[in-house]
C-alpha cells in the first residue's frame, strides 16, 4: 500500500457509518488501524499545511471573489452569492458578476504573489510524489467472518486492505 492508500483507508475507518456496525472483533480491528494510521495521517496533513504567506494570499483571493460576485437579498448591500463547485459539490464558489474585472485584479494579485504561489505548488507536487511512496505500516487484519453482515459493498471496498479471506474455496484451497 502507498501513503495515498493509507489516507483513503483512514478516511473510511473514521466514517461514523462504519463505526456504527456491530461486532467486537471488527470494532477492535477498526480502532486498532485508526491508531496505527493516525500519526502518519497527521504528519501528512501537517506537511501539506500552507504557509502563513500563502494563507494571506488566499484571503485576498477570496476577498476579490466576494468583491466581484453577485449579491443576494440579505443585508443592506447583500451577501455574495455562492453555488456548489461542479467538480466537487462539497466546495462552493462565488457567482461572479464582473468576470473581467475579477480576472484582471486576480492576475495582478497572482503576479504580486508569484513566488508564494510557486512555493505552494512545489509543496503540493512534493506531497503528491510522497503520497505515491510505499507505506511501512503493518495493518491489523480482521477475518471476513468477523465483518458485520450488514456492511455495504462500498464500505467493504473501502476497508478491503484490512480484511483477510478465511473462506475455503477452490480458488484458495491448498488440497
Amino acid at each position: 500500500m502507498t501513503k495515498s492508500d493509507n489516507l483513503a483507508l483512514y478516511s473510511a475507518l473514521i466514517d461514523k457509518r462504519l463505526g456504527s456496525l456491530p461486532g467486537i472483533k471488527f470494532a477492535y480491528a477498526v480502532s486498532r488501524n485508526i491508531s496505527l494510521l493516525k500519526p502518519e495521517i497527521e504528519a501528512l496533513e501537517k506537511a501539506l499545511e500552507p504557509s502563513d504567506e500563502y494563507k494571506k494570499y488566499d484571503e485576498k483571493r477570496i476577498e476579490l471573489a466576494k468583491k466581484y460576485s453577485k449579491k443576494g437579498e440579505k443585508g443592506e448591500k447583500g451577501e455574495p452569492l455562492t453555488m456548489p463547485n461542479p467538480e466537487n459539490p462539497k466546495l462552493f464558489e462565488y457567482v461572479l458578476e464582473d468576470k473581467e474585472g475579477f480576472q484582471k485584479d486576480f492576475e495582478a494579485l497572482k503576479e504580486e504573489n508569484k513566488e508564494i504561489i510557486e512555493k505552494r505548488n512545489a509543496q503540493i507536487k512534493e506531497q503528491d510524489d510522497f503520497l505515491k511512496t510505499d507505506s511501512t505500516i503493518e495493518l491489523f487484519k480482521v477475518s471476513v467472518s468477523e465483518v458485520p453482515q450488514n456492511i455495504t459493498v462500498a464500505q467493504m471496498n473501502s476497508i478491503y486492505p484490512i480484511v483477510t479471506d478465511d473462506i475455503i474455496s477452490p480458488l484458495n484451497s491448498t488440497l
